[in-house]
């Protein structure tokens, strides 16, 4: 029977760092998706008029607030990673595993 107090890998810590990587990959699209729109609509190019800039202002605050938000993504998931002990209990990690 193995020890009851055998640690083993914390597999919270590695699907946080997993959840981590695939983040880092997307946060620059993500910070950037209202740009092209916001861009287009307060260039007048495609639109034009009183109705146009209201949509350009209030878009081009939802793309700051975006972007603000999502500056603040990987920050927490790095404290999550932080907060982690590289090792628990092999009974803590079946336990985990069984709730995700």
């Amino acid at each position: 029977m193995p020890d009851p107090e055998a640690k083993v890998p914390n597999p919270r810590k590695a699907d946080l760092e997993r959840l981590r990587r695939d983040l880092a990959k997307e946060v620059e699209s993500i910070r950037k998706a209202l740009k092209n729109p916001t861009e287009e609509i307060g260039g007048d190019k495609v639109w034009v008029g009183k109705n146009a800039r209201t949509w350009h202002t209030e878009l081009d605050g939802r793309h700051k607030r975006l972007g603000a938000q999502v500056d603040k993504l990987l920050p927490l998931v790095d404290a999550a990673i932080r907060g982690e002990p590289e090792k628990v209990t092999a009974s803590e990690a079946r336990t985990y595993q069984k709730v995700v």
